[in-house]
């Protein structure tokens, strides 16, 4: 499956697929625009954010265009997922909605159903609407069940379990986390192991059972450093060094602190070696050694200044790329209005001009018609008062009469094949300036 496959795994197989759509598909195919969908969704799962962004919402004004509503989701979706990365919670609420209730209500691509749900129920978790969250992580959770997906079911779960932990549902919650970390052993997933391991350990430290934290967050560090996650092995040694620093366990602490912050600056991840200075900085007030608190609270601080810096930096940057993909949008939106007008406008202009064809070709057709008839009735006069000297009648009055009801009662069926015919060479001659190429 496409989402869950690994970087190394996934990268080469979209980025083949894409160079073969840039050398066999039209640029302005449907096809090749599902090839960039995927080469952008690729850079997303890369973190390359900054350019994955403009390709998706170019994309998605493609499929807008082209009214492909499942090309519409699918991009939206991914930049939903992008504008929450980006921490902008509002404007990601609003652009998942139209993905999760797209593929809710086709019942097609269950995996992306899920993946929508897990994006817009941690968007509402974030915005504090506790309810919801749990309501759409509920029914990401059943949609994983029905499809037999592990990936998000596990995320479902400890979605779920997040927020009983917010509404107080502590048993609740526990009974979540345990049947995350039981899907997760089942299907023999590393990373979501090791995140059930983490997430139950936190809520045992709510909880106050700092023994069980500490044991599920030893479990959780050998498993991410069998499989080398660096980043999540930094994320167990700050957790544990918590749990220490708790329950007094200065040496325990100072230990798994030191190989936290040497991987944390190996990585050169300024927010991780913050979070460990600062525990090591109270590590060294509990032993007492007040000068070496000192040393590592000055470089907490220090660390954390030159984080908020780069934070504001990237907020910028990211702001900037929301501003332009969402400017887009509503210059998309305003050009298809325009266009719809431009549409409207034709229509009733080829209205007009198709009514007044057919009243110049009735006239023209009724003209025809009355030379017609004046040219029957000559003949039939002459024809007539020749048949008169020929062959004296007492009828012949009635004849007359009868010949004249005849070319009167077929003017109309003549004037109707007139216009008929003259309807249909205006037509042909339409069809055949459309055909010729404009210079």
């Amino acid at each position: 499956m496409y989402i869950p496959m690994k970087n190394d795994e996934r990268h080469p197989c979209v980025s083949s697929f894409y160079h073969w759509a840039q050398e066999n598909t039209a640029p302005g195919s449907l096809k090749f625009h599902y090839a960039v969908y995927l080469h952008a969704a690729d850079l997303f799962l890369l973190e390359e954010h900054e350019k994955a962004l403009p390709l998706l919402s170019k994309v998605r004004k493609f499929f807008e265009d082209a009214g492909d509503e499942e090309g519409i989701a699918l991009s939206s979706l991914v930049i939903g997922v992008i504008y929450r990365t980006f921490g902008n919670f509002d404007l990601a609420l609003k652009t998942l909605v139209f993905p999760y209730e797209y593929f809710k209500s086709t019942g097609r691509y269950p995996i992306f159903l899920e993946g929508s749900c897990n994006s817009l129920a941690n968007t509402n978790f974030e915005l504090h609407n506790y309810e919801e969250a749990f309501s759409i992580f509920k029914t990401g959770y059943e949609a994983s069940l029905r499809s037999g997906n592990y990936y998000f079911n596990v995320y479902a779960l400890q979605g779920m379990g997040k927020v009983s932990m917010r509404l107080n549902r502590f048993d609740d919650a526990r009974e979540y986390f345990t049947k995350a970390l039981e899907s997760a052993e089942k299907n023999k997933s590393p990373l979501h192991i090791s995140n059930s391991f983490t997430e139950l350990a936190n809520f045992y430290v709510h909880d106050g059972n700092l023994e069980e934290a500490e044991a599920l967050n030893k479990k959780a560090l050998a498993l991410r450093e069998q499989n080398k996650l660096i980043g999540a092995v930094i994320t167990s040694c700050i957790n544990l060094g918590e749990i220490y620093v708790k329950q007094s366990k200065w040496n325990d602490a100072l230990e798994i602190l030191n190989k936290g912050l040497a991987l944390a600056e190996q990585i050169k991840v300024k927010p991780k070696m913050y979070q460990v200075h600062l525990l090591l900085s109270q590590v060294y007030e509990g032993r007492n050694e007040l000068d070496k608190s000192l040393y590592h609270h000055k470089i907490f601080h220090e660390l954390r200044e030159k984080v908020l810096e780069e934070d504001n930096a990237r907020k910028l940057a990211d702001a900037r790329l929301i501003f332009e993909a969402e400017q887009t949008k509503k210059e998309n939106i305003i050009i298809k209005k325009q266009k719809e007008e431009i549409q409207r406008k034709n229509i009733e202009l080829q209205e007009t001009i198709d009514e007044l064809t057919i009243t110049k070709i009735s006239r023209k057709a009724k003209v025809l018609t009355i030379i017609i008839a004046i040219v029957m009735f000559v003949v039939e006069d002459t024809i007539i008062h020749f048949a008169m000297r020929s062959i004296v009648s007492d009828d012949s009055y009635l004849l007359s009469m009868l010949v004249k009801m005849v070319i009167i009662f077929s003017l109309s069926p003549i004037d109707k094949a007139i216009e008929k015919k003259l309807l249909k060479k205006v037509i042909l001659k339409r069809k055949k300036n459309q055909l010729v190429p404009a210079n």
